[in-house]
């Protein structure tokens, strides 16, 4: 079984430019839903492909848009991985339906599918090694489904702020979210990091066993809109570091629920 992730795009790109407007201070930002993958803003997003490498592999990947690089010494079963191998790293979950999880089947805005087989490839660090992404061109948000959360993770940026987000974070931003280093539904999510100026580099790096993460893309305009939710839950973000945007969502939703007409079916 197959669903789609994305299908409009147009609720949260409305609240950060509101934020803007009222002269909210600018600062990073991230937003976390268990099930609800935000799609592309204003530009074409470059979309990390992982889906010709041969896995397990640490070696470095090089392409014309970005570079992935793997710290030394890197487990010959870690960096580019598919498949689930246990207490070493767990396929991050990518939705739910009818009580079973979804996955990814290839990188950012893949179709999803219940059976684990047929997942595609994402990144695992191992412990204590680093994953680091560099892209060619200053982006200001960067997307991924962050697998099993754990608080041990963490993601850093090369921005002004060198700005790092830990599992702990991603936890709090999430509404739902099941227990630390769950591998069933809830215990992964999809993370949009907001830059407030730039960066080039994301650096992934874990304290525990691995840090799991796929569909990752970066952006020069923000991640937005409402997605397809693949999930049982209402689609819910909060966003930490900001302006209140979880809040002005959750209104705009309510009014256009009030709003709405009865269907039969």
């Amino acid at each position: 079984m197959f669903s789609r992730v994305f299908r409009s795009f147009v609720l949260v790109g409305t609240a950060v430019s509101i934020a803007a407007i009222t002269g909210a201070a600018k600062a990073d930002t991230i937003t976390a839903s268990l099930f609800s993958p935000m799609g592309p803003g204003g530009t074409t997003p470059v979309v990390v492909n992982l889906s010709s490498i041969t896995s397990p592999s640490p070696s470095t990947l090089t392409t014309p848009d970005y570079t992935v690089t793997f710290s030394a010494g890197f487990p010959v079963n870690q960096g580019i991985v598919r498949g689930t191998d246990p207490g070493v790293h767990a396929v991050p979950v990518a939705g739910e339906t009818g009580g079973m999880a979804e996955y990814m089947t290839d990188g950012f805005g893949s179709l999803l599918t219940t059976n684990v087989a047929m997942t595609g490839n994402y990144f695992s660090t191992g412990m204590d090694n680093t994953i680091t992404i560099i892209f060619k061109k200053p982006e200001t948000s960067f997307a991924l489904l962050w697998g099993s959360i754990d608080t041990g993770n963490s993601l850093t940026l090369n921005d002004a702020a060198n700005f790092t987000v830990t599992g702990a974070a991603v936890q709090a931003a999430a509404a739902g979210f099941m227990g630390n280093g769950f591998q069933g539904p809830g215990g992964s999510a999809y993370v949009v990091i907001d830059s407030a100026s730039s960066f080039t580099t994301v650096t992934a790096t874990s304290s525990v066993v691995s840090f799991e993460f796929g569909a990752v893309a970066a952006s020069s305009s923000p991640f937005s809109g409402v997605p397809d939710s693949v999930a049982i839950p209402e689609p819910a973000t909060v966003v930490l570091f900001g302006s209140g945007l979880g809040i002005f969502a959750t209104l705009l939703r309510r009014r256009q629920k009030k709003g709405a007409r009865p269907t039969n079916g």
